[in-house]
């Protein structure tokens, strides 16, 4: 005997949830771990002043604010493209999952990004290209969802280019950071700044019509 469609729309549903929670809970810890350096500093040098602490350790200190500045972004882009979803399947969960595996491998990058010598070429290209990584599987995702309507809300009438938008640009950023890098590694992070610009572009572009949410469940 086959399970009831109404059964069948309640199960799913409760999966996405799992799901969108399982994500925002990675991304959480990662958040959370990019702290512990700092910690650390902090209790291993208890007598040292803190302004002292603050200039002695302010490559750490940037580096985690770019990583929790940078995941916090990705975790906006994720929240938006979940948003429109009703349903999901094995291909999607696989494609976020190594997604969020470099979402929590970051913190290690950024950490030799700002603790080796500034002359050190190769950290910054390392740190660029899971900046990458991140941002193509992003990219991925959002193909995948764009090219199946059926995990989409029905009332979801936007455009792929709409849908890709988003991540086309913020990909676009982290592959020219990564050239100018192999000319200068100190312009290469600078242009990273080039997101801020990417995020204002797309809100403008956004349709202002809003799309129907998915329903929350009990």
């Amino acid at each position: 005997m086959s399970e009831p469609a109404d059964d069948v729309r309640e199960r799913r549903g409760r999966g996405l949830d799992r799901a969108i929670s399982f994500s925002d809970a990675v991304m959480s810890i990662a958040l959370t771990l990019l702290v512990l350096p700092l910690v650390n500093i902090a209790t291993d040098n208890p007598e040292e002043p803190v302004v002292h602490q603050l200039g002695r350790f302010s490559p750490e200190i940037l580096g985690f604010l770019v990583s929790f500045l940078v995941i916090a972004q990705f975790w906006g882009a994720h929240r938006r493209l979940w948003e429109y979803l009703v349903d999901y399947d094995e291909t999607l969960l696989t494609i976020n999952t190594f997604w969020l595996l470099l979402i929590v491998f970051l913190p290690y990058p950024t950490a030799r990004l700002f603790t080796e010598e500034a002359t050190n070429d190769g950290a910054a290209i390392f740190y660029l290209l899971v900046l990458l990584g991140i941002g193509l599987l992003m990219l991925f995702e959002a193909w995948y969802v764009a090219v199946h309507p059926r995990l989409r809300h029905a009332g979801d009438r936007r455009s792929l280019r709409e849908q890709l938008l988003p991540t086309v640009g913020t990909t676009g950023v982290f592959a020219l950071a990564i050239l100018l890098t192999l000319v200068n590694r100190e312009v290469g992070l600078v242009s990273l700044v080039l997101l801020v610009l990417v995020q204002r572009f797309q809100r403008q572009v956004r349709p202002s019509r809003r799309q129907p949410r998915r329903e929350t469940r009990p």
